[in-house]
Protein backbone atom coordinates (compact mmCIF):
# COMPACT_ATOMS: atom_id res chain seq x y z
CA UNK A 1 0.00 0.00 0.00
CA UNK A 2 1.31 3.09 -0.75
CA UNK A 3 2.36 6.26 1.60
CA UNK A 4 -0.61 8.14 0.26
CA UNK A 5 -3.10 5.00 0.59
CA UNK A 6 -2.01 4.24 4.44
CA UNK A 7 -2.57 7.45 5.32
CA UNK A 8 -6.35 8.10 4.01
CA UNK A 9 -6.36 3.84 5.50
CA UNK A 10 -5.71 4.90 8.94
CA UNK A 11 -7.92 8.46 9.25
CA UNK A 12 -10.77 6.85 8.01
CA UNK A 13 -14.02 5.60 10.25
CA UNK A 14 -14.53 2.64 9.01
CA UNK A 15 -11.79 -0.22 7.64
CA UNK A 16 -11.71 -3.19 5.38
CA UNK A 17 -10.15 -6.41 6.78
CA UNK A 18 -6.30 -6.61 6.45
CA UNK A 19 -6.16 -8.48 3.62
CA UNK A 20 -7.92 -9.74 -0.04
CA UNK A 21 -8.61 -13.16 0.81
CA UNK A 22 -8.85 -13.90 -2.99
CA UNK A 23 -5.55 -13.29 -3.89
CA UNK A 24 -4.06 -13.28 0.27
CA UNK A 25 -1.71 -16.47 -0.64
CA UNK A 26 0.11 -15.31 -3.62
CA UNK A 27 -0.11 -11.61 -2.14
CA UNK A 28 1.45 -12.55 1.49
CA UNK A 29 0.81 -15.73 3.13
CA UNK A 30 3.01 -18.17 1.11
CA UNK A 31 5.78 -15.41 1.19
CA UNK A 32 5.42 -14.87 4.92
CA UNK A 33 5.68 -18.69 5.78
CA UNK A 34 8.84 -19.34 3.91
CA UNK A 35 10.55 -16.23 4.53
CA UNK A 36 10.15 -15.76 8.15
CA UNK A 37 7.75 -18.72 9.81
CA UNK A 38 10.36 -21.93 8.48
CA UNK A 39 12.99 -19.56 8.98
CA UNK A 40 12.35 -18.85 12.69
CA UNK A 41 10.62 -21.99 13.72
CA UNK A 42 10.09 -25.49 13.04
CA UNK A 43 6.73 -24.80 11.39
CA UNK A 44 6.28 -29.18 10.44
CA UNK A 45 7.94 -31.02 12.89
CA UNK A 46 9.23 -34.59 11.84
CA UNK A 47 7.88 -37.75 13.21
CA UNK A 48 8.58 -38.28 16.50
CA UNK A 49 10.11 -34.91 17.14
CA UNK A 50 7.19 -33.51 19.74
CA UNK A 51 5.56 -35.29 22.21
CA UNK A 52 3.51 -34.15 25.24
CA UNK A 53 4.26 -34.48 28.58
CA UNK A 54 0.98 -35.17 30.78
CA UNK A 55 2.69 -33.94 34.24
CA UNK A 56 3.81 -30.86 32.92
CA UNK A 57 1.21 -30.20 30.08
CA UNK A 58 4.15 -29.17 28.20
CA UNK A 59 5.28 -30.06 24.91
CA UNK A 60 8.40 -30.93 24.12
CA UNK A 61 9.94 -30.29 21.05
CA UNK A 62 13.18 -32.87 20.52
CA UNK A 63 14.36 -30.90 17.17
CA UNK A 64 13.73 -26.64 16.93
CA UNK A 65 11.66 -25.12 18.64
CA UNK A 66 8.07 -24.62 17.23
CA UNK A 67 6.10 -21.21 17.15
CA UNK A 68 4.86 -20.02 20.59
CA UNK A 69 1.70 -19.82 19.17
CA UNK A 70 1.55 -23.37 17.78
CA UNK A 71 2.85 -24.33 21.10
CA UNK A 72 0.03 -22.70 23.27
CA UNK A 73 -2.55 -24.28 20.88
CA UNK A 74 -0.95 -28.05 21.20
CA UNK A 75 -0.59 -27.75 25.08
CA UNK A 76 -4.12 -26.89 25.47
CA UNK A 77 -5.57 -29.30 23.18
CA UNK A 78 -3.16 -32.01 25.10
CA UNK A 79 -4.46 -30.86 28.60
CA UNK A 80 -8.10 -30.62 27.12
CA UNK A 81 -8.25 -33.84 25.43
CA UNK A 82 -11.44 -33.30 23.33
CA UNK A 83 -12.26 -36.03 21.12
CA UNK A 84 -12.28 -33.66 17.83
CA UNK A 85 -10.16 -30.51 16.89
CA UNK A 86 -11.36 -27.90 14.45
CA UNK A 87 -9.28 -25.39 13.06
CA UNK A 88 -10.53 -22.12 11.40
CA UNK A 89 -8.94 -20.15 8.84
CA UNK A 90 -5.92 -23.34 8.73
CA UNK A 91 -3.74 -21.96 6.08
CA UNK A 92 -1.31 -23.69 4.96
CA UNK A 93 -2.08 -27.09 7.42
CA UNK A 94 0.71 -26.92 9.51
CA UNK A 95 -1.13 -26.79 12.71
CA UNK A 96 -2.91 -29.30 12.36
CA UNK A 97 -0.45 -31.73 10.53
CA UNK A 98 1.62 -31.26 13.76
CA UNK A 99 -1.56 -31.95 16.20
CA UNK A 100 -2.76 -34.81 14.19
CA UNK A 101 1.08 -36.14 14.22
CA UNK A 102 1.16 -36.11 18.32
CA UNK A 103 -2.14 -36.88 18.71
CA UNK A 104 -3.28 -39.61 16.53
CA UNK A 105 -6.56 -40.51 18.82
CA UNK A 106 -7.39 -36.79 18.00
CA UNK A 107 -9.78 -36.19 14.76
CA UNK A 108 -8.55 -33.03 13.63
CA UNK A 109 -10.29 -31.01 10.76
CA UNK A 110 -9.31 -27.77 9.18
CA UNK A 111 -11.14 -25.04 6.89
CA UNK A 112 -10.65 -22.09 4.93
CA UNK A 113 -12.39 -19.12 3.12
CA UNK A 114 -9.70 -19.35 0.60
CA UNK A 115 -9.30 -22.29 -1.98
CA UNK A 116 -5.68 -21.07 -2.33
CA UNK A 117 -5.26 -21.74 1.01
CA UNK A 118 -6.96 -25.06 1.12
CA UNK A 119 -4.39 -26.05 -2.13
CA UNK A 120 -1.50 -25.56 -0.30
CA UNK A 121 -2.25 -27.16 2.62
CA UNK A 122 -3.09 -30.14 0.35
CA UNK A 123 0.06 -29.48 -1.11
CA UNK A 124 1.96 -29.76 2.01
CA UNK A 125 -0.05 -32.17 3.93
CA UNK A 126 -1.30 -34.55 1.48
CA UNK A 127 -2.78 -36.69 4.45
CA UNK A 128 -5.30 -34.02 5.42
CA UNK A 129 -6.57 -33.47 2.13
CA UNK A 130 -9.90 -35.55 2.98
CA UNK A 131 -10.17 -33.17 6.40
CA UNK A 132 -10.47 -29.56 4.76
CA UNK A 133 -12.76 -27.64 3.48
CA UNK A 134 -14.41 -24.20 2.84
CA UNK A 135 -15.72 -22.18 5.38
CA UNK A 136 -16.34 -18.13 5.35
CA UNK A 137 -17.11 -17.65 8.75
CA UNK A 138 -18.20 -14.28 8.42
CA UNK A 139 -21.26 -15.34 6.61
CA UNK A 140 -24.53 -16.67 8.63
CA UNK A 141 -24.23 -19.83 10.39
CA UNK A 142 -24.52 -23.24 8.45
CA UNK A 143 -25.44 -26.71 9.62
CA UNK A 144 -22.84 -28.19 7.29
CA UNK A 145 -20.21 -26.69 8.74
CA UNK A 146 -18.02 -29.21 10.43
CA UNK A 147 -18.08 -29.46 14.71
CA UNK A 148 -15.68 -30.41 17.05
CA UNK A 149 -15.70 -30.29 20.53
CA UNK A 150 -12.11 -27.73 20.27
CA UNK A 151 -12.40 -25.05 17.75
CA UNK A 152 -10.03 -22.84 17.17
CA UNK A 153 -7.86 -19.87 15.15
CA UNK A 154 -4.28 -18.82 14.98
CA UNK A 155 -4.09 -14.97 14.07
CA UNK A 156 -7.59 -15.09 12.18
CA UNK A 157 -10.39 -12.84 13.56
CA UNK A 158 -7.36 -10.16 14.63
CA UNK A 159 -7.41 -9.37 10.33
CA UNK A 160 -11.16 -8.95 9.97
CA UNK A 161 -12.12 -5.10 10.58
CA UNK A 162 -15.43 -4.81 8.10
CA UNK A 163 -18.72 -3.90 9.59
CA UNK A 164 -19.55 -6.50 12.39
CA UNK A 165 -18.03 -9.30 10.37
CA UNK A 166 -15.87 -9.83 13.60
CA UNK A 167 -18.57 -10.47 15.86
CA UNK A 168 -20.30 -12.95 13.08
CA UNK A 169 -17.32 -14.87 12.60
CA UNK A 170 -16.78 -15.09 16.95
CA UNK A 171 -20.38 -16.27 17.35
CA UNK A 172 -19.78 -18.88 14.10
CA UNK A 173 -17.17 -20.24 16.31
CA UNK A 174 -18.76 -20.81 19.82
CA UNK A 175 -21.89 -22.14 17.74
CA UNK A 176 -19.75 -24.53 16.30
CA UNK A 177 -18.06 -26.06 19.31
CA UNK A 178 -19.30 -28.94 21.76
CA UNK A 179 -17.17 -27.92 24.20
CA UNK A 180 -14.49 -25.52 23.99
CA UNK A 181 -12.96 -22.03 21.94
CA UNK A 182 -9.65 -21.25 21.49
CA UNK A 183 -8.36 -17.75 20.39
CA UNK A 184 -5.11 -17.78 19.40
CA UNK A 185 -5.03 -13.73 18.39
CA UNK A 186 -3.11 -10.25 18.87
CA UNK A 187 -5.20 -9.05 21.67
CA UNK A 188 -5.11 -5.27 20.31
CA UNK A 189 -6.60 -5.70 17.03
CA UNK A 190 -10.43 -6.00 18.83
CA UNK A 191 -11.93 -5.82 22.52
CA UNK A 192 -11.97 -9.45 22.76
CA UNK A 193 -12.93 -10.12 25.87
CA UNK A 194 -15.56 -7.80 25.90
CA UNK A 195 -16.92 -8.36 22.55
CA UNK A 196 -17.06 -12.18 24.20
CA UNK A 197 -19.52 -11.02 26.87
CA UNK A 198 -22.08 -8.79 24.83
CA UNK A 199 -22.25 -11.52 22.50
CA UNK A 200 -22.62 -13.82 25.32
CA UNK A 201 -25.31 -11.55 27.20
CA UNK A 202 -26.57 -10.53 23.94
CA UNK A 203 -28.22 -13.80 23.15
CA UNK A 204 -25.34 -14.82 20.18
CA UNK A 205 -24.46 -17.98 21.66
CA UNK A 206 -26.09 -21.38 21.74
CA UNK A 207 -24.46 -22.72 24.42
CA UNK A 208 -25.95 -22.85 28.24
CA UNK A 209 -22.96 -22.06 29.76
CA UNK A 210 -19.75 -20.41 29.23
CA UNK A 211 -16.63 -19.53 31.63
CA UNK A 212 -13.73 -17.47 29.70
CA UNK A 213 -10.46 -18.47 30.84
CA UNK A 214 -7.07 -16.87 29.61
CA UNK A 215 -4.99 -19.71 29.20
CA UNK A 216 -0.93 -18.88 28.20
CA UNK A 217 1.53 -21.31 26.75
CA UNK A 218 4.45 -22.63 28.06
CA UNK A 219 6.69 -20.10 25.60
CA UNK A 220 4.74 -17.19 26.38
CA UNK A 221 1.83 -17.15 23.80
CA UNK A 222 -1.28 -15.92 25.68
CA UNK A 223 -4.90 -17.28 24.66
CA UNK A 224 -8.37 -16.47 25.09
CA UNK A 225 -10.18 -20.08 26.38
CA UNK A 226 -14.01 -20.55 26.21
CA UNK A 227 -15.27 -23.45 28.10
CA UNK A 228 -18.90 -25.26 28.96
CA UNK A 229 -17.07 -26.70 31.99
CA UNK A 230 -15.61 -24.63 34.87
CA UNK A 231 -11.63 -25.45 34.73
CA UNK A 232 -8.91 -24.35 37.40
CA UNK A 233 -7.26 -21.49 35.23
CA UNK A 234 -7.41 -17.70 35.65
CA UNK A 235 -10.54 -16.33 34.86
CA UNK A 236 -10.57 -13.03 32.21
CA UNK A 237 -12.86 -10.15 33.18
CA UNK A 238 -11.31 -7.62 30.93
CA UNK A 239 -9.48 -6.56 28.02
CA UNK A 240 -7.14 -5.17 30.55
CA UNK A 241 -6.22 -7.76 31.95
CA UNK A 242 -5.18 -9.86 28.87
CA UNK A 243 -3.18 -7.00 27.45
CA UNK A 244 -1.05 -6.77 30.92
CA UNK A 245 2.33 -6.11 30.03
CA UNK A 246 2.13 -5.81 26.64
CA UNK A 247 3.27 -3.01 24.29
CA UNK A 248 0.02 -0.90 23.32
CA UNK A 249 -0.37 0.24 20.12
CA UNK A 250 -2.81 3.30 20.07
CA UNK A 251 -3.89 3.03 16.39
CA UNK A 252 -4.57 -0.83 16.70
CA UNK A 253 -6.54 0.30 20.00
CA UNK A 254 -8.35 2.95 18.37
CA UNK A 255 -9.45 1.01 15.64
CA UNK A 256 -10.13 -1.75 18.35
CA UNK A 257 -12.51 0.52 20.03
CA UNK A 258 -14.12 1.55 16.89
CA UNK A 259 -14.89 -1.67 15.85
CA UNK A 260 -16.66 -2.57 19.19
CA UNK A 261 -18.98 0.51 19.08
CA UNK A 262 -20.05 -0.80 15.76
CA UNK A 263 -22.12 -4.15 17.48
CA UNK A 264 -25.73 -3.86 18.77
CA UNK A 265 -26.20 -7.16 20.41
CA UNK A 266 -29.77 -8.90 21.07
CA UNK A 267 -31.40 -7.23 24.27
CA UNK A 268 -34.27 -9.77 26.08
CA UNK A 269 -37.73 -8.27 25.89
CA UNK A 270 -38.75 -6.85 29.56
Amino acid sequence: MSLRGRFFYKSRKFYDDDFDWNTYTADSYERRLVGVVEQENQAVAKSGELSFDGATGRVVASGRPIHPNQQAILEAIGQLQPRSVHEVGCGAGDHLANGRALYPDISFSGADRGQTQLDLAAKRHPELAKSLSLQDLTMPFSHHWPRADFVYSQTVLMHIHTAVSHFVALANMVNSADRFVLLMENQQCHNFVSDIGNLWRGGHFSWQTMHMYRFDGSTGARTILLSKEERDLPVLTSDDQLREGLEPSKRRLKRADEGSARGMFGVPIA
